[in-house]
């Protein structure tokens, strides 16, 4: 950035700068010069020209440059210089009183004055003013006066760049689902089930619990239970259908015996040959022939002689499948449908959130956090939980973003962001993350794509804010003086 500065030339072209410049020179100054750096100082000069201050031979002009903040809180004096009519500047010099800079009036000399402070914030608005003191002999007063001359202000525009957590669309029906695998095993070509059998009670657990942790909701309803039976591709095609009916059939008879539940609550379907499971087996694989055995899958070729053709195909490898990836086909996918009622107290939210967050929604985590004031722990803990219970929904990411750009966080910000979606919301968002981090090319960038009211507004503060310069000017002091007078 450039420095700024304002300079006060020896000539002056408007009646208000002719004033002014007349007021300068009668304290034989000119050419002042007040200037910002880039080196951090703030640097003021001026040239000392005693031949045009006026004074009578007794009189003594002291002259203290200072700087002071508008508010007026902070103040700093500035080496002082003194010009002398001819008695009081060889008094002056005899008393051997350390005048500091001292010039006889009316001499020709020319000096310059010259002071770097280090600049401090509440400089960004100031004033460069002279405080003038004239005596005669003895140090008898003249005058006081205290002469403002130059405004600095270099305090930019504020940006309220304000974020936009939105609104989630209120659900109609709360509808959840569990769903799962569970490997009942059977014994061959048998149909009918054995709870005890090899790994049946831990498998058989799977589905009941699942069901037990919807019962001991009790703000839920189970609506439907689904159980779908898997049978293995070896064998003929229709026993495998045979027994995938009879096993998931038996699977439905041993649970619905645990439970009240009539029965329109249950659906059953089967597969006779998990070809889809194989498939993903194969595909995780590192056979050889692997890239051949899935396009084989992937086929036409009749589903009652498959089986039989993918053994004549790859009979090295055949034997290995049948081992280890077959039994795994024969399985049961389980999906328990259930409802829970809508909240709307924040109260009984909050609870909710912090015993069974698994039964909110979005909408209903919004309401929650609409209770907090915008900003607060509270209203950001909010978001960060709805993100971490829905972390591939997008309203859920962009609210949870503008939660991190709130806070400077601009790792998890772009994290959230990259599931935020490409609404104008989330261009909006990503508007406000990039003017947080000072990137005001990529932040416009952004809010002309959202092309929202509140984008518009944030390009016209960003804008204000990048095309600051601020000011150091002269004062007028002829209006100053007419007001006076």
């Amino acid at each position: 950035m450039k420095s700024i500065k304002a300079i006060l030339p020896a000539l002056f072209l408007s009646m208000s700068a002719a004033a002014m410049g007349q007021q300068i020179d009668r304290l034989g100054v000119t050419d002042i010069n007040v200037e910002k750096a880039d080196n951090g100082t703030l640097d003021i000069s001026m040239t000392i020209k005693p031949s045009l201050c006026h004074l009578r031979t007794s009189q003594l002009l002291k002259v203290v440059p200072v700087i002071y903040s508008t508010d007026s809180l902070f103040r700093q004096e500035l080496p002082e210089y003194s010009i002398a009519g001819k008695n009081q500047y060889y008094y002056t010099i005899r008393s051997n009183d350390n005048p500091g800079l001292l010039y006889r009036s009316g001499s020709h000399t020319t000096d310059t004055y010259s002071v770097q402070l280090p600049w401090q914030d509440w400089m960004e608005q100031s004033t460069v003013a002279l405080e003038v003191k004239t005596t005669t002999c003895c140090g008898a007063p003249v005058s006081d006066e205290d002469l403002p001359i130059i405004d600095i202000d270099l305090v930019p525009p504020v940006m309220a760049l304000e974020l936009d957590y939105v609104a989630p669309i209120a659900s109609g029906t709360k509808d959840f689902k569990l769903e799962g695998s569970a490997y009942v095993n059977f014994p061959v070509n048998k149909t009918a089930i054995y709870p005890d059998y090899m790994n049946n009670p831990m498998e058989l657990k799977k589905i009941t619990n699942s069901i037990d942790t919807v019962r001991a909701n009790p703000d839920a309803t189970i609506t439907g239970i689904t159980l779908t039976g898997y049978a293995s591709p070896e064998g003929p095609y229709q026993n495998n259908v045979r027994l995938a009916e009879g096993r998931t059939q038996a699977v439905k008879e041993y649970v619905s015996k645990l439970y009240d539940f009539p029965a329109s609550v249950y659906t059953t379907a089967s597969v006779p040959e998990d070809w889809a499971g194989l498939r993903a087996s194969i595909e995780k694989s590192s056979l050889p022939l692997r890239e051949q055995m899935i396009n084989f899958i992937d086929s036409d070729y009749p589903i009652e002689q498959r089986n039989d053709r993918f053994r004549q195909l790859f009979p090295q490898d055949y034997p290995w499948l049948l081992k280890n990836v077959y039994p795994w086909l024969r399985h049961t996918d389980y999906l328990i449908k259930y409802t829970v009622r809508s909240y709307t107290d924040p109260e009984e939210i909050k609870k909710v959130l912090a015993t069974r967050p698994q039964n909110l929604t979005l909408d209903e985590i919004y309401t929650l956090a609409q209770s907090y004031p915008v900003g607060s722990d509270e209203y950001n803990e909010v978001f960060e939980v709805a993100v971490r219970m829905f972390p591939d929904e997008p309203l859920a990411n962009l609210n949870a973003a503008n939660t991190a750009i709130s806070k400077g966080d601009f790792v998890n910000a772009e994290r959230f962001l990259l599931k935020a979606g490409d609404t104008p919301e989330a261009d909006y968002a990503r508007g406000m993350m990039y003017a947080k981090k000072k990137d005001y090319p990529l932040a416009l960038s952004f809010l002309r794509k959202a092309n929202t009211p509140k984008a518009m507004e944030a390009i016209e503060q960003i804008e204000a804010f990048s095309d600051f310069k601020g000011s150091i000017k002269f004062r007028d002091l002829d209006a100053e003086s007419s007001e006076k007078n």
